[in-house]
């Protein structure tokens, strides 16, 4: 574990760029048709890639000439004030020209001369978490690759979810992102809050079912492992037991698309996610680990139409005084370009850049909205939750989750339900549905039916005992 201090005046911490050790051949991990190639790298070292997808054949020589990790401050912590990483910056060459990559949570692959290349694991950051590390890695960085034009992995992965908005909860934890208010715990696999017991799972691909938590539960997070001929296997937790379907016992076959459960809440053998209720899937081929990211994307944007998806990247930590650097360049147009690009700040400032500079006065939970439009009009919303940290007073912050249900197809007088998971709240927490001016109380959950369509922002805030704020956002779009 790296044991680093952030004193109160400091504000982040950037070290590197990492030298060079040797310069040497990398380390092939996984070489699949119809699988990214994945390979590991020191700093000097080159990989040959040699790469066919139909008519096309590259070959490429990638070498890693640097990486910078980027530290923020996590003052969750009683004992200690420890640093977690929430960026790195990785400089490659490919066939000796420049490129920098970065490894940070929604982080899909980019093209660059015939490739498109990805950053699946820092060996540095994987070392220094505290929970789930894998432990996998013999190299400084694991890279993939494929080429420009080619999907990533196989084409009929169907995404796990049925009717489902990608960001339409404010619980969604990615591939190498620091889960928010626990130990220094960097996802591996994907997190899609969901209100228990709603939502179709579906198998994602053909395949056999290898683990099952039926007849009576695992006494864990109730699993479903699916794995197919090729050693492609899905891992897909927290369904609650009644809602599994008892046909799939292990050694059942599945066919892609079929159902199988209802996302859940069970976690170490009972329903125990009451604030953080939440579907999980992993994937690994071979018992190599998969960053799971871009498959998931990419087969989310098959099954649905949505033109764009926004991202503003998930969670970040401060403390006052710390800037902030706001970052939209991940965001996904399916068809088009990006025509603009808004933030609307908590501080009631409006930017229009991709990238936008902010500093907090005091502590809170903050809540900066991203809207995206294409060429054709067509906009989508997300949200960044910062968490400014007081770091006299750690534990008594207001923090927590909120969700809807249904996400889709939502008309005009259909019954929408909200869930509010705030916690460590000092007064009520106030609900507005984006479609009046109207706040009212929200206990646990409540109902609203929309008059007209459009796309509202709902919007819930609550403060603790020292009046901190803390503010959730989460866009509904009725059809």
């Amino acid at each position: 574990m790296i044991k680093l201090k952030l004193s109160i005046i400091a504000v982040i911490f950037i070290l590197g760029p990492f030298e060079a050790i040797n310069a040497k051949d990398g380390k092939i991990i996984l070489n699949q048709p119809q699988f990214p190639f994945i390979f590991e790298l020191n700093i000097g070292e080159k990989q040959t890639i040699d790469r066919t997808y139909k008519n096309t054949t590259l070959q490429k020589t990638i070498k890693l000439i640097s990486f910078t990790p980027f530290y923020e401050p996590n003052y969750w912590f009683k004992e200690t004030h420890p640093v977690n990483f929430y960026q790195f910056n990785v400089e490659i060459e490919v066939n000796g020209i420049p490129v920098t990559l970065f490894y940070r949570p929604y982080q899909m692959p980019i093209n660059f001369e015939g490739l498109r290349i990805y950053v699946e694991n820092i060996k540095l950051m994987d070392e220094s978490a505290l929970y789930n590390r894998k432990d996998d890695m013999e190299k400084q960085v694991r890279l993939s690759v494929c080429l420009k034009d080619e999907p990533w992995g196989p084409e009929n992965i169907i995404f796990p979810i049925n009717d489902y908005l990608w960001h339409s909860s404010v619980y969604n934890n990615t591939w190498g992102a620091l889960v928010p208010f626990n130990q220094v715990y960097y996802h591996r696999g994907e997190d899609y809050g969901a209100i228990p017991d709603k939502f179709d799972v579906v198998s994602p691909i053909d395949g056999i079912i290898i683990e099952t938590p039926l007849p009576d539960g695992d006494g864990s997070s109730n699993t479903i492992c699916i794995e197919n001929e090729y050693g492609f296997t899905w891992r897909m937790s927290h369904m609650n037991i009644e809602h599994i379907d008892n046909r799939y016992q292990v050694g059942a076959r599945v066919r892609a698309g079929t159902i199988v459960a209802k996302t859940g809440m069970t976690w170490d053998g009972a329903k125990k996610q009451h604030s953080d209720p939440h579907f999980h899937t992993d994937i690994s081929i071979k018992k190599i680990n998969l960053a799971s990211f871009p498959y998931l994307m990419e087969s989310y944007l098959r099954k649905y139409k949505d033109p764009i998806v926004a991202i503003a990247g998930g969670y970040r930590f401060a403390i006052p005084g710390q800037k902030v650097v706001l970052d939209a360049s991940r965001s996904i147009v399916k068809n088009g370009n990006i025509f603009n690009v808004n933030w609307k700040l908590s501080n009631g400032k409006l930017a229009d850049q991709e990238q936008v500079e902010i500093v907090y006065d005091k502590p809170g939970l903050y809540a900066e909205e991203l809207i995206v439009e294409n060429d054709k009009g067509e906009k989508d919303r997300d949200f960044l939750y910062v968490k400014v940290f007081d770091y006299d007073h750690k534990y008594d912050f207001t923090y927590g989750w909120a969700y809807y249900y249904p996400t889709r197809n939502i008309k005009t007088g259909d019954t929408v339900l909200f869930w509010n998971r705030m916690i460590n709240t000092d007064s009520d927490v106030k609900i507005n549905f984006g479609d009046s001016s109207n706040w009212v109380t929200v206990k646990n959950e409540i109902t609203h039916a929309y008059k007209s369509k459009g796309r509202y922002v709902v919007t819930l805030l609550s403060v603790n005992e020292k009046k901190e704020p803390a503010t959730l956002k989460m866009e509904v779009i009725v059809e």
